[in-house]
């Protein structure tokens, strides 16, 4: 799916909700829509909904049956990683659009860079080329090192694999973020697109 075909989906979608719902999306559909990339995706990924996404699925499955599209063309598989999104990337929302009753936003580009290093797939690393991440938001990313090592450790290797890669460790590390992967004897490091534990959107 491309831009116009998740923007003719949400007016199909919208019209057909009887209440009002939030949608929030990650992942390729909110690079696309937010327009730092121009290509398609299978699917939208999203991240949350009010109300529950499986209480929509009748309106779902009834634009898919229209639009000919894919019958997950909107899903909620993404979720399994929003872990790795700090307790404020609400505030950080960008709004897409309003569509009758439907209210699209995308999490925000710092929490999509995030996940976009953290899964580390040879797709994201286009996307990060796409992004070209500033300093500050390379500087937001290390600041979630910590928290993430908590909970998923294999998906704070890949962030601090990322980091290191970029010579930025040192320069924007908090003190107390853990040493995940010291350098290799000669200073060579694995590259992006090798596996390291399972991979996030």
């Amino acid at each position: 799916m491309r831009r116009g075909d998740f923007l003719k989906a949400f007016e199909q979608l919208g019209h057909r909700f009887p209440e009002p719902v939030r949608l929030v999306l990650a992942g390729g559909s909110a690079m696309i829509l937010m327009g730092y990339v121009d290509r398609d995706t299978a699917d939208g990924d999203a991240i949350e909904t009010t109300p529950k996404l499986s209480t929509l699925q009748r309106y779902l499955d009834e634009v898919a049956d229209e639009l000919g599209v894919r019958p997950d063309w909107l899903n909620d598989a993404v979720r399994a990683h929003r872990d790795l999104l700090p307790p404020d990337f609400p505030d950080r929302l960008q709004p897409i659009g309003v569509f009758g009753n439907l209210t699209v936003a995308a999490i925000g580009r710092q929490d999509l860079i995030l996940m976009k290093i953290a899964a580390g797939r040879a797709r994201d690393i286009d996307d990060l080329k796409a992004l070209q991440p500033t300093a500050e938001e390379i500087a937001f990313v290390a600041g979630q090192l910590e928290r993430i090592s908590q909970t998923s450790p294999h998906r704070a290797l890949r962030v601090d694999l990322y980091l290191r890669q970029h010579d930025v460790e040192h320069a924007v590390r908090p003190p107390s973020a853990p040493d995940l992967m010291p350098a290799s004897r000669g200073g060579d490091l694995p590259r992006g697109n090798e596996e390291v534990g399972s991979t996030a959107p």
